[in-house]
């Protein structure tokens, strides 16, 4: 793995939060457990946090095959907005976010509505 392979993936989970998280109908990215574990971990030991870091709600993999980066983002939906439509314009927001790296999948789940 190259030495810049977890910043990469730290401004890749960036830029795939800010996409999302202002997007119309997102209510909140949805913390996973891990997410909500490295908080609990961070909250006890601050200098855990920080620079570095990562996007609640969204996780960040590599296929170290191919390559490919794979960006997974959580979400919960305000009431009265389309998830289908949500989904995919924050897919398409997010691949437009990180059009500098070439091979980039994102899949967008919705985990609730409020």
């Amino acid at each position: 793995m190259a030495a810049d392979t977890p910043r990469l993936r730290d401004r890749l989970a960036e830029a795939a939060a800010g996409a999302a998280q202002d997007f119309p109908g997102v209510a909140f990215l949805r913390p996973g457990v891990v997410d909500l574990l490295r908080t609990r971990v961070a909250d006890r030991a601050p200098r855990l946090a920080g620079p570095g870091a990562r996007a609640q709600g969204v996780r960040v993999s590599r296929d170290e095959a191919t390559g490919a980066w794979h960006i997974d983002i959580r979400l919960v939906l305000h009431r009265g907005h389309r998830a289908l439509d949500v989904t995919r314009a924050v897919q398409t927001a997010t691949l437009a976010a990180v059009r500098d790296e070439p091979s980039v999948s994102v899949r967008v789940t919705v985990t609730g509505v409020v």
